[in-house]
């Protein structure tokens, strides 16, 4: 089975800008505007409904927000988890357009004693050998430790971590040898204390960073694709889907979900990969996340080369 963990949820309220740019210090009139669900982890798995694998989100909520938010989860998964929060959930701001991908993301309240309680409690008595454990998303007000926390007590299960998160929380976890990560270009420079400008700086940081614990490294280009660096020690090269950008949302959630649909049906690594890249482009190509249909149209777009 799948589970996925969003400690900050959200609703976002987007902006969709269109063909224009945001103007700092002036009036700007949105072409669309929608409520939609967020979260790093839930949108993992509403992605992974898309490409039709089932999984169970487990979400930190509180107050008004959080009763939205469990409000919208429940239509999508009947069994789904939830732990309460000290605080009412938060609400993100995001101005979107095929240029434009700016955010405000309020930090999320602390899950409450009971709560944290709860989730150990549960991730310890259902997972079993073989599951996937997606930990995604910031911590909000949790301590940094967090992540790294879940990964060592459940380190006997023998499960899949994919953690995709960023600076402490990612970086104190990476001794827990996750199964995957998957920064950007910027925040594996950032990581390493180093600017990423050549593709020769990435493979070289790419095993680099592979070489601080997890087992896999997947690091994202934008438009020029991924390097993976895998378990065994080999390096991928993966293109990007082509098409028409509506908006970047949920683009890297969506290729976390398709690495893990490729990968929880044993398919090669190259397979994995172009499944991977297609649920990116998929997503990015929609107005919301990318359906079915889309990313099945998009996998033989998808060149995976062997670099080392």
């Amino acid at each position: 089975m799948i589970y996925s963990l969003t400690i900050a949820p959200s609703i976002d309220y987007s902006l969709n800008l269109g063909e224009k740019g945001l103007k700092v210090d002036g009036v700007n009139r949105p072409e669309g505007v929608k409520f939609t669900l967020g979260g790093k982890g839930i949108t993992v798995s509403r992605m992974l409904k898309n490409l039709k694998l089932e999984s169970i989100p487990i979400i930190a909520t509180g107050g008004t927000i959080g009763k939205n938010i469990r409000r919208l989860v429940e239509k999508d998964f009947k069994k789904a988890i939830f732990l309460p929060t000290e605080k009412n959930s938060r609400l993100d701001v995001m101005i979107t357009g095929p240029h434009e991908d700016t955010r405000f993301d309020p930090m999320a309240p602390k899950v409450t004693k009971a709560g944290l309680s709860r989730m150990f409690s549960y991730l310890r008595t259902t997972l079993k050998k073989g599951d996937i454990l997606i930990l995604s998303g910031s911590l909000g007000q949790e301590d940094k430790t967090l992540y790294a926390t879940i990964i060592d007590k459940l380190s006997k299960k023998n499960i899949y971590v994919f953690l995709d998160t960023i600076d402490q929380a990612l970086t104190n976890a990476l001794a827990s040898h996750p199964f995957m990560i998957k920064p950007n270009d910027e925040e594996l420079g950032d990581i390493l204390g180093k600017t990423m400008t050549t593709e020769s700086d990435i493979l070289t940081g790419g095993e680099e960073l592979k070489a601080k614990g997890p087992r896999s490294v997947l690091v994202t280009l934008g438009r020029k694709g991924a390097y993976y660096f895998s378990e065994d020690g080999h390096i991928y090269h993966c293109s990007n889907a082509v098409g028409t950008q509506v908006s970047a949302v949920g683009a890297g959630d969506s290729s976390i979900a398709g690495f893990i649909k490729g990968f929880s049906e044993g398919k090669s690594i190259q397979e994995t990969l172009q499944y991977a890249m297609a649920a990116g482009g998929a997503t990015a190509f929609s107005d919301g996340l990318g359906s079915y249909k889309l990313w099945k149209s998009l996998i033989p777009q998808i060149h995976v080369t062997t670099i080392k």
